[in-house]
């Protein structure tokens, strides 16, 4: 097949069962990438991952069942070890070629499973424990048709767009539209000032929103933390009881500016549901991806972080607008992000690991909305600056799973230690909290630590950490839909030696 920079691989058989003789539109729309791409030095090549032909090529496995994800996994993996392109795009929604499921580490806090493409960005062969996969090493994107659609005009559309991309100057990307439930001001207030060096525009639901003039829509970068719920359209804001929509899909739908890069907090801010179940209402992420935008992160499932500082959904947003603003490729600011996010947290604990696993990226990874600061190298090609930036994110993922420690469901159930339960709850400072789930997770040192460790005297060792969750469950009614959004406060306490030595409360977005 010769060499390649891009990889877009999809199931050619769930195309055609979704469009019949049409998924030929689609098709036609990637030989317009490619030869797009070709103009810009990036060799591009399709691979339909149930051809057993084409996979034979590359010594893997076709896919015979598209909604099997450990037979999509072993392909994909088996693909990036024939090819090693720079860049994946995964093309189709979850019913061309499926989300990974991995188990939910946080205990029972309403998700039974957390389906994200985090899994392919990683060696890591297929499994469903989400600390696999905490160092992830290639880049990728996915763009996504409609859920279950039957007319492939969308994501031809989406094609044309990825085709036709410009980066421009930063300046276009300074303003920016921020929006947040006014209970999480002061998290979204620090989120804006690391991103944008001030938080001057931020808005506030209530009041704000969700019919956003076109001067506010129209800026090309977009951060949200608010809440989100299932099958839903609409993001919500919160004061008190009330949970007023604060972004809705049919008020954004054509009216953002071209290059338009969003990252949204939000509990399944980028679910790719049927719009059937939502009266045929396609997901915000979809909207956006249809209304001109390059890239949209986020969430399959309920997501979490503090109402005042910054840390799991709010940390890993920001490092994706973060490099993007740099002029990193959007799949490549995702990649850096998940990485710079398992390298900030002391411990990756359940709620973190979460977050690494239910952020997605949907876009065509390959796409630089925001033009690089510094001049390119003279007489250096752009793909050996790729290829040079790619061995180096390739040794920083090979190298957290050896330098990071996660937390691992212990045997010991917090449930039958109800004075330290209360203990934990008090700590949490927050009246009326009370624990609908618990659990014990122990902290799995990192290898070289547990390596450094076993030199020492067996009497120098200090005493292993343990991680106790406590999840409140609660739900409300987001104003007018009817729709339930989730009010899940999550207590985190870490403790040494017999003692807690910290504790955090993070809340469902």
């Amino acid at each position: 097949m010769g060499a390649v920079d891009k990889v877009v691989v999809t199931n050619a058989a769930a195309l055609e069962a979704k469009y019949g003789d049409r998924a030929k539109e689609v098709i036609a729309g990637v030989d317009a990438l490619v030869a797009a791409d070709a103009g810009r030095g990036i060799r591009t090549t399709l691979v339909a991952l149930d051809d057993a032909g084409a996979m034979g090529g590359l010594n893997a496995a076709p896919v015979t069942d598209p909604a099997d994800p450990e037979q999509v996994k072993a392909a994909i993996d088996g693909v990036f070890r024939a090819l090693d392109p720079d860049y994946l795009m995964i093309l189709g929604a979850v019913d061309v070629v499926p989300h990974q499921p991995m188990r939910n580490p946080m205990p029972s806090d309403g998700d039974e499973v957390v389906p994200g493409d985090l899994p392919y960005a990683c060696v890591h062969p297929y499994s469903d424990d989400p600390a696999d996969f905490i160092g992830p090493t290639r880049v990728v994107g996915r763009l996504p048709d409609l859920t279950a659609a039957d007319d492939p005009a969308y994501l031809v559309a989406l094609l044309e767009a990825a085709a036709g991309w410009t980066s421009r100057p930063a300046a276009d990307y300074r303003d920016y539209l921020g929006i947040s439930a006014k209970v999480w001001e002061g998290s979204t207030t620090l989120s804006l000032q690391n991103l944008f060096g001030n938080a001057d525009d931020l808005r506030l639901s209530p009041t704000d929103g969700p019919d956003w003039p076109d001067e506010l829509l129209g800026r090309r970068s977009h951060f949200v933390n608010c809440h989100g719920a299932g099958a839903d359209p609409h993001y919500y804001g919160q004061e008190g009881g009330s949970y007023p929509i604060a972004h809705d899909a049919s008020l954004i739908d054509g009216r953002l500016r071209e290059g338009t890069v969003a990252a949204a907090e939000c509990c399944y801010g980028a679910e790719l549901y049927d719009p059937a179940l939502a009266g045929g209402v396609a997901p915000i992420c979809n909207t956006y991806l249809a209304s001109g935008a390059y890239a949209f992160l986020g969430s399959s499932t309920i997501a979490y972080g503090p109402a005042d500082g910054n840390g799991s959904a709010d940390l890993l947003c920001q490092f994706f607008l973060r490099d993007v603003l740099a002029g990193a490729s959007v799949g490549r600011a995702a990649l850096q992000a998940r990485q710079a996010f398992v390298r900030d947290v002391t411990v990756v604990d359940p709620a973190d690991l979460k977050t690494l696993a239910q952020f997605s990226l949907m876009a065509d990874p390959s796409v630089v909305p925001v033009e690089a600061p510094a001049a390119q190298p003279k007489g250096v090609p752009g793909a050996a600056l790729r290829s040079a930036r790619r061995a180096n994110l390739l040794a920083n993922g090979l190298a957290l799973p050896q330098s990071t420690s996660v937390a691992r469901r212990s045997r010991v159930s917090l449930d039958d230690q109800p004075d330290l339960l209360r203990r934990i709850l008090d700590l949490a400072g927050e009246p009326g909290l009370e624990a609908s789930s618990a659990a014990s997770f122990e902290v799995d040192e990192a290898p070289v630590t547990k390596s450094f460790r076993a030199s020492l005297a067996a009497g120098d060792a200090p005493s292993p950490s343990v991680l106790h969750v406590v999840v409140h469950r609660a739900e409300a009614a987001g104003d007018g839909t009817g729709s339930t959004v989730l009010q899940n406060v999550a207590v985190i306490a870490r403790e040494q030696g017999g003692q807690i030595v910290a504790v955090r409360k993070l809340y469902a977005r």
